[in-house]
């Protein structure tokens, strides 16, 4: 059986959000995690935002939708996502976001090929905070528009 042949798709995540409470990380320690639990810096944007100019890579899917894989890609096949993460100054993680890439749909990565664009992404956060000092992560619905 001839094994599918993977594809790179660009994806850009444009965050624009407040700083981390007690946060004590630099720019080192905010990123897109990858699976080897290293960090993909972004660079500074306008507004002070952070931009994250990133590749992942694309095969079919058993129900025809585009599964993604590689490094940056986490969770199972139909329900991967990307990771934002911060580090605290001892290496552990202080907050992860979860960003789906499951409302990627084949159309929306024709478009941004045929278009040498990526998919962008833009997230506003505001973080807070639990009683115990705790930064709340979780999943963030975000939309992937194309070019």
């Amino acid at each position: 059986m001839k094994k599918p042949s993977l594809e790179p798709v660009r994806l850009r995540v444009v965050y624009r959000g407040a700083a981390l409470p007690g946060w004590g990380g630099g720019p080192d320690d905010f990123g897109v995690q990858d699976k080897s639990n290293g960090l993909c810096a972004g660079a500074v944007g306008e507004g002070g935002s952070v931009i994250f100019d990133l590749s992942v890579e694309v095969k079919p899917g058993s129900a025809s939708a585009p599964v993604f894989v590689g490094p940056l890609a986490h969770g199972p096949p139909t329900e991967r996502f990307l990771y934002l993460s911060w580090r605290n100054a001892a290496g552990a993680y202080a907050r992860r976001l979860k960003l789906p890439l499951g409302s990627i749909a084949w159309t929306d990565i024709a478009a941004a090929r045929l278009a040498d664009q990526p998919l962008v992404a833009e997230l506003i956060d505001l973080p807070k905070v639990t009683s115990t000092g705790a930064h709340i992560g979780g999943m963030r619905r975000v939309v992937w528009e194309r070019p």
